[in-house]
């Protein structure tokens, strides 16, 4: 029986990490400091108008509307592509594939997870374009918490430069982490929600990077 390495070991304390908070998340052990935190936003912020629960003035609005842009479908789209093209021009057919993979199954995954929460029998399109399928988990936080970092993996990858990794690694984790709290500051989402967004992505990061690697380690 093969031993892991370290990034493998690491894989796995991501994926327990994840699961445990995302668990831990779906027993509403965080709904207290959902409420606290949208109490502390409306007594600083207050609602933006009479008609709408969004926190601040208009400019605060479309600053986090911009910010969580990088977890819309449209910009993951985009940027999925690129990278995509990224690495086929590269002459890295092999991982243009897996990125694909990850990008397509992750967003699968998500729509299963948000289905299985919305307790529904039937799916519109209109749902799943304008993602009202349910509120559980923010897809935005999981999908950038998937495609961001995986970016920064395949990056990575034939990088002798610890230093360049980090920054790899440091700034896939910056955009994740605005956009969760971008998702909570502009009311999209609950504490609770992003929480259970960034530990379903952070597992599902793990566990697919960990099929890759132990397929990489049998081929060898």
């Amino acid at each position: 029986m093969k031993s892991f390495n370290k990034e493998q070991k690491l894989l796995i304390i991501f994926f327990l990490t994840g699961t445990v908070f995302f668990l831990l998340s779906s027993f509403g052990v965080f709904d207290g400091i959902s409420a606290e935190v949208s109490s502390v936003l409306y007594n600083w912020l207050g609602y933006t108008n009479k008609w709408s629960h969004s926190y601040g003035p208009e400019w605060f609005v479309n600053l986090n509307g911009n910010v969580s842009a990088f977890g819309s479908k449209e910009l993951v789209f985009i940027i999925s592509t690129i990278f995509f093209s990224y690495l086929l021009v590269s002459g890295r057919k092999k991982d243009s594939v897996k990125f694909a993979i990850t990008v397509v199954v992750s967003l699968i995954f998500i729509v299963l997870v948000k289905y299985i929460n919305s307790e529904r029998e039937t799916v519109t399109l209109k749902e799943l374009y304008t993602e009202t399928l349910a509120n559980f988990p923010s897809g935005h936080t999981f999908i950038s918490t998937v495609l961001y970092p995986s970016i920064a993996y395949f990056l990575s990858k034939g990088v002798s430069s610890e230093k360049l990794k980090r920054f790899y690694f440091i700034s896939a984790v910056g955009i994740v982490l605005i956009v969760g709290i971008s998702r909570v500051t502009g009311s999209g989402h609950t504490v609770t929600e992003v929480i259970a967004g960034w530990s379903s992505g952070l597992s599902w990061f793990a566990l697919i990077k960990f099929i890759l690697f132990r397929y990489k380690n049998d081929k060898n």
